[in-house]
């Protein structure tokens, strides 16, 4: 060995020791400080994942309450203020709104008459043969209310002929088919 290290330059024996004390370096760098870099850098993705998470759980928090409030509304548009009714009050509170919007808008209702319509799949019908009189504009605010105020009312069908032989504002009749739909279970 002392014989190897006379013939090896002293500039050789640096770089020799040298080259060792790096690749010491490096593999005690890759044995004991590179795992714990990838185990930080594993727990900083996991504490993104964790910050988007909650993130995402606010959004879905507003999303929820967005479809409750859609479907609130839903409800509302196919029973109105009635769902909370017993059937026997329904044909009643329904005359009694046609009434007041009649009243509202200069329009006389002459008849309403309820029936049972078909039932469709999970809803009932009920169906109101409606007779009215009244001008033109009032009539056509009276459909418009009626739409705003009883918005789970559909008009099935719908006539007008004259009252009277006034050319001006002749006085109208209106025979109406409303339908009202209500959730059997």
């Amino acid at each position: 060995m002392q014989a190897l290290l006379q013939k090896v330059n002293l500039r050789e024996l640096r770089l020799a020791l040298l080259g060792l004390g790096a690749v010491v370096s490096i593999a005690a760098f890759a044995g004991l400080v590179l795992p714990k870099i990838k185990a930080l850098s594993s727990v900083n993705s996991a504490v993104l994942v964790l910050q988007e998470a909650s993130l995402d759980g606010a959004e879905l928090e507003q999303h929820i309450n967005e479809q409750h409030k859609l479907i609130e509304t839903l409800r509302y548009r196919v029973h109105g203020d009635m769902a909370t009714l017993p059937p026997r009050q329904v044909e009643s509170y329904i005359i009694g709104r046609l009434q007041k919007v009649s009243w509202n808008n200069n329009v006389e209702l002459v008849s309403v008459q309820p029936t049972m319509g078909e039932r469709i799949e999970v809803f009932q019908e009920m169906l109101f043969r409606v007779q009215l009189m009244g001008q033109y504009k009032d009539l056509y605010s009276w459909l418009w209310e009626t739409r705003n105020d009883l918005g789970y009312i559909v008009v099935k069908e719908l006539s007008l002929s004259r009252n009277d032989n006034v050319d001006d504002e002749p006085l109208l009749k209106a025979n109406l088919s409303l339908a009202s739909y209500r959730r059997v279970e």
